[in-house]
């Protein structure tokens, strides 16, 4: 009897925990004939409907997510079609809710495991393979002939139980590996989940030393805690940090979830002290007004936050993500444009300019009549409009979003963005007329060479009556150098410096103590082997600090930073 637990990712590089989690300890419990299989969204329906059905499973149970629920949905209901015998499972936060509801209306799920899945498993099995009575499973709705049943939810695992889900990493190359130490959360955001979970479960230190010494050793390129709030228990997030510090490979990054505010003196001190890029921050503002932050009970001193976070930004060693929500209550747009300005004084290297997704089970989700909040009929039920936000101002924020995403996110664009966005009032400005731009020449249509981005930002520059300058068109040149050896530039530019400097750049890679100096990986290759990987981009001046010295930029593209820049070198050189 062969039970397959079914993930369906956002990205292939994604991975899903919960169906690692359930298949270890459905193998520790001696359970042989369980598998995962493992998809994304971007897949064809019918591929994914082919890939099942050859699976020739009995059972498969669906991790079921915002992203994912209606692929799902429609995938389960044509399984059911052709696999009648099959049993349908689904588990997860889109389902756990309102699981009476949803079996309901969706008549081909046989059952839904509600909330944490681990206690509820193996009870599951032994009722699937040995025909148990479906009302010894714990945390289930399931069908008796024409009714819907319920058993009573269990209590959560302990984390101590929690087996390591990822038994071979060899597998896994290339994927972001997501981790977990504790489950829960101390606060109650309105718009969370976490929100109805009562108290904080941890485990314990060794254990997670024990599979933090798993990553390190197999040299993994980035762990992502999943934690709701990894520093909610200081001494706990401190231990761990430290622990990582001390055991450092040098490779893996690790990216964490946190309150900001709740950094103190000594944990700040110790931050500043870790490796370059060894640690990745998230926090989450969602707003600076004070008003929405109390209609959606989030305790948050946003002037000690946004403190904390300039100051772990100015260490130059830990990769910072800051949130920003939309459509929240009391947030019109003059409100928003407040938070985006003050969070985007940081300097982040990521700003996410989310939109509200009213969860079922949440409290905006009980509240939004109150706040006349109008959001999509299915997944992932985003705001459509507020009391604060007519539909215009969100598409208007929409806009802003994507010219974030493109322009700023990317990292591809940071020293013209730079320059530019100093010449607006607000940085919010400069987006917002950026995105109000590109929406009107149709550009949000189609897709556009890497070349072409950066003609589209010539041109809206032009159309506020600014001229496009040779500093500008060099910087664009030095922002494409930075991750990729260019083959083509952009139609305003040309290579006329590259081109008085080709002899001093030949003669550099013919000097064997350049390469032993800046290209040790290098040294076995003949020069013109090396101008071919590498890149060397003569500009009429120092690109970074804008010196009226004529310099030369070496790109090694072999090594990158997390935001994917080549490592580079500076040479002033002499007219």
């Amino acid at each position: 009897m062969k039970t397959l637990f079914v993930a369906i990712n956002a990205k292939y590089i994604h991975t899903n925990l919960a169906v690692r989690y359930m298949h270890e300890l459905a193998k520790k419990n001696g359970y042989k004939t369980t598998d995962i299989a493992e998809y994304t969204i971007n897949q064809r329906l019918p591929q994914l409907l082919r890939e099942l059905y050859l699976t020739k499973a009995n059972h498969m149970i669906f991790s079921c997510y915002i992203w994912n629920i209606d692929m799902i949905l429609d995938l389960c209901c044509q399984l059911k079609q052709v696999m009648p015998h099959t049993k349908i499972l689904l588990a997860g936060p889109e389902v756990s809710y309102n699981s009476a509801e949803m079996m309901e209306q969706y008549t081909f799920i046989d059952g839904i495991i509600r909330g944490e899945g681990e206690t509820a498993l193996i009870p599951l099995l032994e009722h699937l393979q040995f025909e148990t009575p479906a009302s010894v499973v714990p945390s289930f709705t399931y069908r008796n002939e024409h009714q819907i049943l319920e058993t009573e939810q269990a209590s959560p695992i302990s984390l101590s139980e929690l087996p390591f889900p990822y038994p071979d990493l060899e597998k896994e190359k290339g994927r972001i590996l997501y981790f977990e130490c504790s489950r829960g959360c101390p606060f109650r955001c309105g718009y969370c989940l976490s929100s109805i979970e009562k108290g904080v479960r941890f485990m314990p230190l060794e254990q997670v030393y024990h599979c933090l010494d798993i990553f390190l050793s197999k040299r993994v390129s980035q762990v992502k805690f999943v934690d709701r709030t990894f520093n909610c228990n200081k001494n706990y997030a401190l231990s761990i940090w430290k622990y990582l510090k001390e055991h450092d490979n040098g490779i893996t990054n690790f990216h964490f979830e946190i309150a900001g505010d709740l950094l103190d003196e000594k944990t700040i001190a110790f931050l500043s002290t870790v490796r370059k890029e060894q640690f990745q921050f998230e926090v989450g503002v969602q707003s600076t007004n004070a008003e929405t932050l109390s209609a959606i009970t989030r305790k948050t001193n946003t002037e000690k936050l946004l403190q904390i976070c300039k100051e772990i930004d100015s260490f130059g060693n830990i990769h910072l993500h800051l949130d920003l929500i939309a459509g929240l209550p009391f947030e019109d747009i003059r409100s928003f444009k407040n938070s985006f300005n003050q969070v985007f004084q940081i300097h982040p290297q990521q700003l996410q300019l989310g939109f509200l997704k009213v969860l079922k089970g949440s409290s905006i989700h009980r509240e939004s009549g109150k706040y006349g909040i109008l959001y999509t009929s299915k997944a992932p039920f985003e705001v459509l409009q507020t009391n604060w936000l007519s539909f215009d101002d969100v598409l208007f924020l929409k806009d802003i979003e994507s010219m974030v995403e493109l322009y700023y996110n990317s990292g591809r664009f940071q020293t013209i963005l730079s320059c530019m966005i100093k010449e607006f009032k607000t940085p919010f400005d400069f987006f917002a007329q950026l995105g109000s731009f590109y929406t009107a020449h149709g550009y949000h249509l189609s897709n556009h060479s890497k070349e072409q981005y950066y003609e589209i930002l010539c041109d809206f520059w032009q159309s506020t009556n600014r001229i496009f300058t040779e500093t500008m068109k060099q910087l664009c040149i030095y922002d494409i150098c930075l991750h990729e050896k260019p083959k083509k530039l952009p139609a305003f530019t040309d290579n006329v410096y590259q081109y008085k400097y080709r002899d001093w750049i030949s003669k550099f890679y013919e000097l064997q103590e350049h390469i032993q100096t800046y290209l040790p990986n290098y040294t076995s290759e003949s020069a013109k082997r090396i101008a071919k990987i590498v890149h060397m981009q003569v500009f009429p001046f120092h690109p970074e600090t804008q010196d009226l010295i004529p310099t030369a930029v070496l790109f090694d593209y072999q090594k990158r930073d997390l935001t994917g820049k080549a490592y580079h070198y500076f040479f002033p050189l002499s007219e």
